[in-house]
């Protein structure tokens, strides 16, 4: 473990050169078709490294991983053999740890490649690689903020986007035009990437989650129960946003007729309406009247307006009892 240092290289934070010349843009372009088929070999592909987010300071330490096992001869050549990642040969000689070194393996093996081999000359100059400085300067503490606009190579190039590899060893996605090159230097802004927003919108999904939950559980929570007793009772169950739940009744009748309206899950003013007007209509008022009775929390005094002036109309004898505050409906 002593041979290993985190901080001994770091990603220089000043601009490279500017190189825009046809000739320069085509050798990249060679080197980046190469560097993709390498990455190949090892499982690797472009894309999938523009989809993770290191920070500066974990970019930096993910160099200095990589450089390791460049200089280490046995660590480079099991790596480049066997094309298989020495996690356990690093965990042996580094301190790193073994969540650090699993979530940062593609990132190390493009490092290792690109660095170790002499044919990415114009990859290795535009990356600028330097000895590290202990002390934070203006240009590092910059890396830690986010900013707008981002340069580097094309790697890849889509319809109206690209990936990009910033001389501080980023593989970004951004926005490009239609006429940029493989191997050409632009600067762009980010583009939408859903994957580096992932910890917001899981956040945000968990709270939607809890949400629906919470609403849920209240929406099937029986806040009150109301018995319509006429000739066949029927029972009520409704929540406090005064929706039936559920609804049932001992009788045929009584059942026959809440299959026919399909009550649940309706607001109780319209269904005790549509309940009446169906015993009505099928005989189903007793002489003396019909008794509402409310268990539980107690109606609003205009919970059931509908209701209320259908019975008034239909002059039919209602005796109401909600939860021990009696009184008749009708006149």
């Amino acid at each position: 473990m002593s041979g290993f240092q985190n901080d001994k290289y770091k990603f220089s934070t000043k601009s490279p050169s500017s190189v825009t010349l046809d000739d320069a843009i085509e050798k990249r372009a060679e080197e980046i078709e190469s560097l993709k088929e390498e990455l190949l070999t090892y499982k690797i592909l472009i894309k999938d490294l523009a989809h993770e987010y290191p920070s500066y300071s974990i970019r930096n330490k993910i160099l200095n991983i990589a450089y390791f096992i460049i200089e280490d001869v046995e660590l480079f050549d099991y790596l480049s053999e066997t094309k298989k990642f020495p996690i356990n040969r690093l965990l042996k000689r580094t301190p790193v740890e073994r969540e650090f070194l699993q979530a940062w393996r593609e990132y190390i093996v493009a490092y290792v490649v690109i660095f170790s081999n002499p044919n990415y000359k114009y990859l290795q100059e535009y990356i600028q690689v330097v000895e590290a400085i202990n002390i934070l300067g203006v240009d590092e503490i910059s890396q830690i903020m986010q900013v707008s606009e981002h340069r580097g190579l094309i790697l890849n190039k889509g319809f109206k986007s690209a990936i990009i590899l910033t001389s501080k060893g980023e593989f970004i996605k951004v926005k490009s035009g239609k006429d940029n090159k493989i191997g050409e230097d632009i600067i762009s802004t980010e583009g939408i990437s859903i994957k580096k927003y992932k910890l917001q919108i899981s956040i945000l999904l968990s709270l939607i989650i809890i949400i629906l939950a919470i609403g849920a559980f209240n929406y099937r929570a029986i806040d009150k129960t109301i018995v319509i007793d006429a000739t066949s009772a029927i029972t009520l169950e409704v929540n406090k946003f005064n929706r039936i739940i559920d609804s049932y009744s001992k009788t045929e009748k009584g059942t026959n007729m809440l299959n026919e309206l399909k009550v649940d899950n309706s607001v109780i003013d319209i269904s005790i309406k549509s309940i009446l007007e169906y015993e009505l209509n099928n005989d189903m008022i007793p002489e003396n009247g019909i008794i509402i009775t409310v268990t539980g929390s107690q109606l609003k005094y205009d919970a059931l307006e509908k209701t209320e002036e259908f019975i008034e109309e239909q002059k039919i004898q209602v005796r109401f009892n909600n939860s021990g505050d009696e009184h008749k409906v009708s006149p």
